[in-house]
């Protein structure tokens, strides 16, 4: 009976063993490209670095200016992760500053719109065009505001909008068919929404022209149609999707704009403090490097644990694969991104791993000395080192999540890669290279040393 319980045990650790090896690779595959299965940070990969302070930060209570920052961070992350940037970094810097951080962006000027447009899109009433950018439309009054659009051309409208970004439900760059090689933005009302439009347009002549803005530019005016005006006979459902933005853009251009009136307006001015492109090259001289000092400690430990320790070694030498595996796994199943200090943290994983199994190793050595059997030596080995090896490895994972929490940019790169190597270096030592030991049967074949005296 004692027997059969502890071959249901050993069963249920090598299920253990094969399962997180079989996840590993799942993660991993198809291997290569790596780039391509695991996340490359800003250092490696290249990219943008932004870093923008808060607008009227030093007028602001704590409370606030903490307000401000969590919402400008939901709406930079809606929206990078809308233009397709799942591995982009946005986080507080310091107290006031908010850090972008953009790998595989190579447009620093793309990257300054799509994070620093503040996108207030609003409709105002026109009263009177300019023809020219020199046109003079008199004085506005107290009722009235001068916008101009990009060209400069001037428009006189009224100060109060009849409709704002909040109105919108979504927004869609479209290729516009009557401009080949062209889009425009097609709006999509909320209910709400399109009921204000409809009040709006209740007041409004056929010809009268509505100058769209966004941040106080005008994009486009357009004058109210027939058409219009039917549908917003029919109801809300009439102009609830069928009123775009034209404007001869660009599809880049309108991608960037339509991202930004979905992920709505940024409650601050953000103030540029730091603007960084990274090229391509640094990070594959980066990548080049990094994968070479990880290969020669990785070859030069595989060479050296067996010389030493012989059959020990081998397992050492497994368990020290097993641990690279669960590294690399781990970041691809959580989607973490690997940074330069992140292949530091590997390194530093390399060394606990081979510290982890030496001191297991010379504590097998230790009991045999004392002449216990081989398969009683392994036992007590590894339960005399269990104490030392919780202590240290508990003591770097605590280091590691505080790391994590706290820490940002490389710091936090280096953390999560030591973080999961901790566990994964356990996991080999204390778990499959016991199995190894006291299962498979190395253990008899252990050498006994003389004992000493």
């Amino acid at each position: 009976m004692k027997r059969g319980r502890i071959a249901k045990k050993e069963w249920m650790r090598l299920a253990v063993i094969v399962s997180v090896i079989i996840i590993a690779i799942v993660n991993l595959y198809p291997f290569h490209p790596l780039e391509d299965v695991i996340n490359f940070g800003l250092d490696l990969r290249g990219g943008v670095r932004l870093v923008y302070g808060i607008e009227g930060a030093d007028e602001m209570s704590a409370e606030q200016l903490q307000r401000d920052i969590d919402q400008v961070i939901t709406i930079l992350t809606t929206r990078v992760d809308q233009f397709g940037l799942a591995e982009a970094v946005v986080k507080p810097m310091g107290a006031d500053r908010v850090l972008v951080n953009l790998p595989g962006v190579i447009d620093l000027k793309e990257a300054e719109r799509l994070v620093g447009q503040t996108a207030i899109l609003q409709f105002h009433n026109v009263i009177r065009a300019g023809t020219g950018a020199d046109a003079d439309l008199g004085i506005p009054g107290f009722r009235e505001r001068i916008l101009r659009d990009r060209k400069g051309i001037p428009y006189l409208v009224e100060r109060e909008p009849i409709l704002t970004g909040a109105a919108l439900d979504s927004a869609e760059a479209r290729i516009d068919p009557e401009a080949v090689g062209r889009f425009h933005i097609a709006l999509e009302f909320t209910w709400e929404g399109a009921e204000q439009f409809i009040t709006a347009l209740a007041g409004l002549n056929p010809n009268d022209r509505i100058a769209i803005t966004l941040d106080d530019v005008v994009i486009s005016a357009p004058g109210i149609t027939a058409s219009i005006k039917e549908a917003a006979a029919r109801g809300p459902r009439g102009v609830i999707d069928s009123t775009t933005i034209t404007g001869d853009f660009s599809r880049d251009e309108a991608r960037i704009l339509a991202i930004s009136l979905r992920a709505g307006s940024l409650p601050v001015e953000l103030i540029p403090m730091e603007q960084e492109l990274i090229g391509p090259t640094l990070g594959r001289d980066s990548i080049r490097m990094g994968i070479i000092t990880v290969v020669t400690g990785f070859i030069l430990v595989l060479l050296y644990m067996p010389i030493y320790y012989r059959l020990l070694g081998l397992v050492a030498v497994f368990a020290l694969i097993l641990t690279m595996l669960i590294v690399f796994g781990g970041l691809a199943l959580f989607g973490a991104t690997l940074t330069l200090p992140g292949i530091a943290g590997i390194l530093l994983t390399i060394g606990m791993t081979v510290d982890a199994n030496v001191i297991i190793f010379e504590r097998i050595r230790e009991e045999q000395r004392a002449g216990k059997s081989p398969r009683a030596a392994v036992k007590g080995g590894f339960d005399r080192s269990l104490s030392a090896l919780a202590d240290a490895n508990i003591t770097t994972l605590l280091t590691a999540g505080i790391l994590i929490v706290v820490g940002t940019g490389p710091v936090q790169g280096f953390a999560i890669t030591l973080g999961i190597g901790v566990i994964g270096s356990l996991f080999s030592a204390l778990v499959a290279g016991r199995f190894l030991l006291e299962t498979i049967g190395l253990v008899t074949a252990l050498p006994a040393p003389a004992l000493e005296g």
